[in-house]
Formats: structure tokens, C-alpha cells, sequence
């Protein structure tokens, strides 16, 4: 029996800090008064469930579907519906919601979203025995994800031509496809679509005959699977492994394909139980457990479509002989005939086209050059007849057209000129606003520097003295007549000089981050904390790189005020600071659990006007969720 074809599917979302963010996330929905923002939190809350619990996810995509004002957060609500429809087996529903999120896609004319649904509806064509339409889309997909640098979603096509190929037994061809996407994925350090491909390979190798390296991508497969607690790609290796040792050792196929079916009933995954169920279908029929058998392979036959169910009907057939019902076992003899011809005549006949329409195409220019030569000679006589009234309108025609486009030029001309007016306004109007965050930058630099300068002084000059007048007292000999008022003035001394050097100690403290951007945002934090009115912790998810270092002191000093406005207003005992990146956009949500503030009354504080500036001026955008009793939510979104 075929062993499941693993289909590559688009897949996206951080797993790390999960918990954190679907309770943030939960918050947003619950909280927020924006329609659009919780129809987007609901989305990402879908999109996270699509790996946990495809139910929940699917509540959480109905929910956002309910929101029909933007097209893009539309369209890709309709994606992800057809995402779970294809993983619950529902391939007619999840057809329409991808035809539907490519209709909008349209629309906006997102070409590289239209390719990358194309391969979930290549996926579907492969599932339903359509390799031709599976090769023909996914192809065109590839051909564009090529043309645009995208080798990611290329690949992802390569692995399902792959599956294409091995549909139709061309093995070295579905190896060649899948060597080439697992390259890919291993130079991008895409694991999870390693851990699709390894079983494909797998497959494929054990098809072709080479058993060796079949056991050995399984067993890769495997490790790298049990390693992320995978359960839906652990039921796929399993029942690749069950196929591997069907002929072999039955009850060690036996064993694996129980596991697969265990593991999909307990994830609710329709998609591949077929195949599990066909092949235990086949070892009772080895076993000569003809009802048994004839249970898996009726079971299997309600979802296999294509070369797979040729062969549930080749089993049924040879079942229904071993009970002696040869009536049945001529039925599915004769079922198996005409679909297996059906396979092979579409493909014939899409050959036949092909060389047809070449044809066709050939005779017609053939054609097209005669008749052209035909008219030739009529045309030179027509034209020599018509060239002297040409001649006389196109002095006409030239007179006229001089003086449209004279017009039309001294029209372009006045638009030009307003254009202009409307951009030196708007430079003038950035110049304005630049020069305003200079300023507030100027300050803060200049406060900095006399923090600096002053607890310099401190520590050189008067420190010195201090330290030199208790020298003095510590020398007095007669300390007996003297004791009670030397005691007194000598802790005096010792607290003071204790206190400049705390101050001198203390004096670099302010925007310095030479450590990085998140290690200085902790070791504030950590100061702040110390106090114990409120704890701050700060979350790094996923941000690895270093960041450019006047970026970095930008985000520190917005941070900073971000900090401050909580110390001095929230009324919070706890902050959570969380940075995470993807696609080269930085975002940090910086929440408290304060009493939150009416945003509308709020929004001409200094401090919120010096974050929108320094904001503005590093291109981002921030967002706060805030209202009274609730506690306050900012996302700064920094590209880098």
C-alpha cells in the first residue's frame, strides 16, 4: 500500500513564550473596543491553535471572520478557515475558502499571497488524484516564487510536485523534487518543514528501493520529531514506518499503524487516517482475516481518491475471493479497471492536446502568412489611392494636434507646480518636526552631560575633602575628653562620604545601553524592581541579532518614558516588558496591570508626544490599549 503523502502546507507563527502571548492576545479580545484589533487578535489566537487544538482555532477563525471591513485581514481569515478545513478532510469547504481568499487577494493585487494560496490549492488537487492540475499549479506557483527570489515558498511547491510525482510512481523524479526542497529548508533552518520532507523522503527511497536510506530519513524524521513534541508529524512517521515493515514484519507495521491511528484520533485529524487504515486493511488480509480486512479497506475507500483507492479495490477484490463472494470480488475487479483507465487516459489525453494545439497554432500562422501575402499587392494599390488624401488631412490633423497638446502641456504644467507647492509644504512641515526632536534629543544629551559632570565634581573635589577631614578626626588622640561629639561627627563623615561616592557611582546612569538594547532594558528594570513598589520583567522571544546602535538608543530612551509614565502615574506593583522580531520588524509590547487612563483625555502629554516623535522618526507606529481600571498596553512595531 501507498504510504501517506505528506503535503507542505503554509505554515508561520513563533512557538516560543506561547502561553504569554495567547493570554495577551485573550486580553486584547475581552478588552479592546477596536473591532478590527480584536477580529486580529482572534486571527493570531487561530493561526497559534492550528498546531494545539484545531477546534479551538477554528472558534477563534469564525470569530475573526466576523469582521468583513478589511480586505486583507479578510482574506486571510478566509485562508486560514480553509486551512482548517483542509486539516478536518473537508476538501470541497476548504476549496471555497481558498478560491475565496484568492478572489480578494486579487483584488489588492497581491500577486505573492495568490502564489502561496495557489499551494494549498495544489495540496487539495494532489489529495484528490488530480496530479495533472497538482503539477500545473504548483508549477506556476514555483515558476513565480523563482522569478521573485522567494526560495522558501518555492520549495514548499517542490516537496508537493514531489508528492505529485510519487503519486504516479515516478520516483526518481518525486526524490530529485524532494532533495531539492530539503536543501532549501535545511539552509534556512526551517525545522518544521524538514520534519515534513524527511517522511516524504523516506517514502519515496523505500519506493524506489532503497531501503537503507528509507530507515534512515524515518529515523531522522523520528528523532527530530519526539525532540519538538510533534504529534502530527510523529503519526505521519508511524505510518510511514507500518508501511516500511508491512511485507516484512506484519505485527511491527501492525504496531506502528495502531500508533498513527491513536495519534490522529486524540489531534482530530481526518487528513492521512485513510492510509493508516488501508494498510492494517492489508495486513488482516495477509492474515487471511477477510472481514476484517474488508472493515479497514471500506473505510479507507469513503476519503482515498486517485492511484490509492486503485489499490483498496485491487484488496477488496481479492478480500471478497477469499470469502468466496465472487460476485463482490468481480465488482471491485471491474472498479479498479476503469479507474485505473480513467488515470491514464486523462493523462494521454492531456498529451494529445498539447501536441494538437501545437499543431493548431502552427497551421493557423501558416495561414495568417498566406493571406497576408494574398492582400499584399490589394493593399499597395489601396494605399496609393488613399496617400493623397492622407496627404491633405495630415496637415489638418498636425495643425490640431499642435494645439492639444499645447494645451495639455500648460495643464501638466500648472498641476507640475501645485505638486510642487504640496511637497515643499510637506518638507517644510518634516524639517519642522525634525528639528523639534533634535531639540528634545539636545536636552536630554545636555541633562546627561551635567548628571555627569556634576557627580564628577562630587567625587573629585568634595569627595577628597571628606575623605581628607576624617583622616583628621580619626587621628585626634585625646579621644576620651571629646568621645560623645567625635562619635557623632565621625559617623556624620562616614555617611557622607559614603552617600558622594553612591552619587559618583551612580552618575553614568541614564540612556548608556553599551551592552545591547535588551540587556540595558534589564538592568533598569532590575534597579526599578529593587525598589519593590513594582516588578518589572522583561521577555526576549525571539530577537537574536543586535541592533543598530543609534536605533538601539532611540528604543531605549522611548522606553525609558514609557517606564517613567508608569512609575509616575500607573499605580502599577507590575510591568512586563516583551520583545520579539519577525520579518525584520521588532515589536515590543510594554503592558502594565495600573489603573489605566482615558486616552482621549490624554493624548496631549508630553510624554506621549515625545514617544510619537521618536517613533515617527525611526519610521515605526505604536499602539496603546488602554481605559480607566484596566491597566495599559503599548506596542511599538520597529522595522530594522
Amino acid at each position: 500500500m501507498k504510504n501517506l503523502v505528506v503535503i507542505i502546507y503554509v505554515m508561520s507563527f513563533f512557538l516560543s513564550a506561547q502561553n504569554t502571548e495567547i493570554d495577551s492576545l485573550k486580553t486584547i479580545t475581552q478588552s479592546s473596543h477596536n473591532a478590527y484589533e480584536v477580529a486580529k487578535a482572534n486571527l493570531i489566537l487561530a493561526k497559534l491553535h492550528e498546531r494545539i487544538d484545531l477546534n479551538k482555532g477554528k472558534v477563534f477563525a469564525q470569530k475573526a471572520f466576523q469582521y468583513k471591513l478589511n480586505d486583507s485581514l479578510l482574506a486571510e481569515t478566509n485562508n486560514q478557515l480553509g486551512r482548517f478545513q483542509f486539516f478536518t478532510a473537508q476538501l470541497d469547504s476548504a476549496v471555497y475558502y481558498f478560491e475565496t481568499t484568492k478572489r480578494l487577494l486579487q483584488k489588492l493585487n497581491d500577486d505573492k499571497r495568490v502564489a502561496v494560496v495557489n499551494i494549498s490549492l495544489g495540496a487539495i488537487k494532489l489529495r484528490q488524484g488530480d496530479y495533472n492540475k497538482t503539477v500545473s499549479i504548483l508549477t506556476e506557483s514555483a515558476s513565480f516564487f523563482e522569478k521573485t527570489n522567494d526560495s522558501l515558498n518555492a520549495a514548499k511547491c517542490y516537496s508537493n510536485i514531489a508528492s505529485a510525482f510519487a503519486e504516479l510512481e515516478l520516483f526518481p523524479k518525486a526524490i530529485e523534487y524532494s532533495e531539492k526542497a530539503l536543501q532549501i529548508f535545511e539552509n534556512l533552518k526551517q525545522t518544521q518543514f524538514r520534519l515534513i520532507t524527511l517522511p516524504n523522503l523516506a517514502t519515496q527511497y523505500y519506493k524506489n528501493g532503497d531501503t537503507l536510506k528509507a530507515i534512515d530519513y524515518n529515523a531522522k524524521a523520528e528523532q527530530l520529531a519526539t525532540k519538538l513534541g510533534d504529534k502530527r508529524s510523529l503519526s505521519i512517521i508511524y505510518n510511514n514506518l507500518g508501511d516500511l515493515y508491512l511485507n516484512k514484519d506484519s505485527e511491527k507495521a501492525k504496531q506502528y499503524l495502531e500508533k498513527t491511528l491513536a495519534l490522529k484520533n486524540e489531534l482530530n485529524l481526518k487528513s492521512g487516517i485513510e492510509i493508516a487504515q488501508s494498510n492494517l486493511g492489508y495486513i488482516h488480509l495477509k492474515n487471511k482475516d477477510y472481514p476484517t480486512a474488508i472493515s479497514y479497506f471500506n473505510k479507507a475507500a469513503r476519503q482515498i481518491k486517485g492511484k490509492q483507492l486503485v489499490f483498496v479495490y485491487n484488496n477488496l477484490r481479492e478480500a471478497y475471493k477469499g470469502l468466496g463472494q465472487m460476485n463482490k470480488a468481480l465488482e471491485y475487479s471491474e472498479k479498479s479497471n476503469l479507474l485505473n483507465d480513467s488515470i491514464l487516459n486523462s493523462e494521454s489525453q492531456k498529451n494529445f492536446m498539447e501536441v494538437q494545439t501545437k499543431y493548431e497554432t502552427e497551421k493557423k500562422e501558416k495561414e495568417i502568412l498566406q493571406l497576408q501575402t494574398d492582400n499584399l499587392e490589394a493593399n499597395y494599390k489601396r494605399k496609393q489611392n488613399r496617400n493623397f488624401l492622407i496627404a491633405a488631412l495630415s496637415a489638418l490633423v498636425f495643425m490640431l494636434l499642435l494645439i492639444y497638446f499645447l494645451q495639455k502641456n500648460s495643464k501638466r504644467k500648472r498641476i507640475i507646480m501645485g505638486q510642487n507647492l504640496t511637497i515643499q509644504e510637506q518638507d517644510f512641515n518634516q524639517l519642522l518636526k525634525s528639528q523639534e526632536l533634535e531639540g528634545i534629543d539636545a536636552i536630554l544629551d545636555a541633562q546627561e552631560l551635567e548628571r555627569s559632570k556634576m557627580a564628577a565634581d562630587l567625587h573629585d573635589n568634595l569627595g577628597s575633602k571628606v575623605a581628607t577631614l576624617k583622616l583628621y578626626l580619626e587621628s585626634y588622640d585625646d579621644k576620651e575628653d571629646f568621645s560623645g561629639f567625635y562619635n557623632r561627627l565621625k559617623k556624620l563623615m562616614n555617611d557622607t562620604y559614603n552617600e558622594i561616592r553612591n552619587i559618583s557611582k551612580n552618575k553614568n546612569f541614564g540612556a548608556q545601553i553599551n551592552k545591547g538594547l535588551i540587556p540595558s532594558t534589564k538592568v533598569i528594570a532590575k534597579q526599578i524592581s529593587k525598589s519593590k513598589k513594582i516588578d518589572i520583567k522583561v521577555i526576549n522571544i525571539d530577537v537574536n541579532k543586535r541592533i543598530e546602535n543609534t536605533l538601539e538608543i532611540q528604543i531605549f530612551r522611548i522606553i525609558q518614558e514609557l517606564l517613567t509614565n508608569i512609575i509616575k502615574h500607573s499605580k502599577a506593583n507590575e510591568a512586563i516588558i516583551q520583545f520579539s522580531e519577525q520579518d525584520n520588524m521588532l515589536t515590543i509590547m510594554v503592558e502594565d496591570n495600573g489603573k489605566g487612563f482615558n486616552l482621549n483625555a490624554s493624548k496631549s502629554g508630553i510624554g506621549l508626544i515625545n514617544i510619537e516623535q521618536r517613533i515617527e522618526k525611526i519610521e515605526g507606529e505604536f499602539v496603546i490599549d488602554t481605559s480607566e481600571g484596566n491597566g495599559t498596553t503599548v506596542i511599538l512595531n520597529i522595522p530594522l
